[in-house]
């Protein structure tokens, strides 16, 4: 239960309260029929008609109007109501590397920064489409469902990091069956994958995976995120340290454009590179704004349920009792 307009309700409140005080005062103050004003023989003739009983219960019930009148301007919701909303668009699996080689600054701040900064004006971008996202290094996980949420998508997507995954190595064909897995396999709408990686894949059956993984119905672009000349990783644990492998050298990361770009062929998409402050945003909104779009009925939107018209109806009802009720005597 919540109240759209409660500030406003209380005021009405108050003024009811205040008018009741001063009628108390009013009252106790005197009396004007007091018998210092007018003979007790006058006043008796005067309400001789008048049905005293009736008069009180007129004013009880105008009290009550007054106060459903109040819950009524504060406009009570309750509950849910489920309505049928129809939407346009396609579904999106944004799939995203998060192995420690994206730590990587070749690309500024970072590469996994600017996939967050990239994803993000996508997702500002979309209307009527859904997004799900899933994360993967050594070994993935579906991070978001299917939704149209873009608010708490963007949440998500802020609090990607590199330490999501314990398991070390990409293994970049599992990630895109996880993603196949992410969409709803009767729905009818295109189905997009936008793949976020340097391309650093460590399990060689990944061609042959994704390869037998996709069907005609989704489509996969990649977007490789680097530099050809690469980048030594940094140790996000500890400031100036840079990661070294078993032999004790220093790592170097660097962008691998020709398996991506394989990838990509494979997936019957495009390729895009992330290595310079060029945006590539616009270009993957554009191919999706350019998709097959499809409408949908079966989506349902939940939203509280107003509930101001019971009071109202009441207060109506109270007024309307008190103003036919009457507050004579019969004379017979």
């Amino acid at each position: 239960m919540t109240f759209e307009n409660l500030n406003l309700a209380f005021f009405s409140l108050l003024m009811i309260g205040l008018l009741i005080i001063t009628g108390l005062i009013r009252r106790s103050s005197g009396k004007i029929f007091s018998d210092d004003n007018f003979n007790p023989i006058f006043v008796v003739r005067l309400f001789s008609r008048r049905n005293l009983q009736s008069m009180k219960l007129k004013a009880i019930l105008r009290f009550f109007a007054l106060v459903m009148l109040s819950f009524s301007i504060s406009g009570l919701k309750t509950g849910t109501t489920v309505k049928p909303v129809e939407r346009k668009g396609v579904d999106i699996i944004f799939s995203i590397d998060v192995s420690s080689s994206m730590n990587a600054q070749d690309v500024k701040p970072s590469r996994i920064d600017r996939v967050k900064f990239e994803v993000t004006k996508i997702i500002d971008n979309l209307d009527g489409d859904r997004l799900g996202i899933v994360v993967f290094s050594g070994s993935n996980f579906l991070y978001l469902p299917l939704t149209m949420d873009y608010d708490a998508a963007k949440l998500f997507i802020k609090n990607i990091d590199t330490d999501m995954i314990s398991s070390k190595g990409t293994a970049i064909g599992q990630a895109v069956e996880t993603s196949i897995l992410a969409f709803e396999k009767e729905s009818p709408q295109q189905k997009i994958i936008l793949l976020f990686s340097d391309g650093e894949d460590h399990s060689s059956s990944s061609l042959n995976t994704v390869g037998l993984s996709l069907n005609q119905d989704i489509v996969m672009h990649v977007i490789g995120v680097g530099s050809a000349k690469g980048s030594l990783i940094p140790d996000i644990r500890r400031e100036g340290i840079y990661l070294k492998d078993e032999k004790g050298d220093l790592v170097m990361s660097k962008l691998n454009e020709s398996f991506l770009g394989e990838l990509s062929k494979i997936g019957k998409g495009n390729f895009f590179r992330i290595a310079t402050n060029e945006s590539v945003s616009e270009e993957i909104n554009d191919i999706i704004n350019n998709s097959e779009d499809t409408i949908i009925n079966s989506y349902e939107f939940a939203d509280y349920d107003h509930k101001y018209q019971y009071p109202l109806f009441f207060a109506i009802l109270f007024l309307l009792i008190a103003y036919i009720l009457p507050s004579g005597r019969r004379i017979i």
